[in-house]
């Protein structure tokens, strides 16, 4: 590849990198209680209901678990900064 798609190429990947770093994706709908004697403690304010526990649980969950959108962004600013580096780096190959 040419220095310029290099270059190219690494902007893709850096900008694609800071999207995904800045999307939110959706988390898990809390869902409620159906035994108003068992809830989590918390009241899902749109609509206006006790949390169910294994609802709390999902949520926290995905809260508090890998965010798997922002590891790809890391790795897909890593990989551009590596291209970009490369292609500064990279000597044009000359024909005999």
């Amino acid at each position: 590849m040419t220095k310029p798609k290099l270059f190219v190429l690494a902007a893709v990947l850096i900008v694609l990198g800071i999207g995904l770093f800045v999307w939110e994706p959706a988390g898990p709908e809390a869902e409620c209680a159906k035994d108003t004697s068992r809830t989590s403690g918390f009241v899902d304010e749109e609509k206006n209901c006790p949390i169910s526990i294994e609802s709390y649980e999902r949520i926290r969950e995905a809260k508090s678990g890998p965010q798997w959108d922002n590891i790809g962004g890391l790795v897909l600013v890593v990989g551009g900064i590596g291209v970009a580096i490369t292609a500064a780096v990279r000597k044009s190959r000359t024909t005999a």
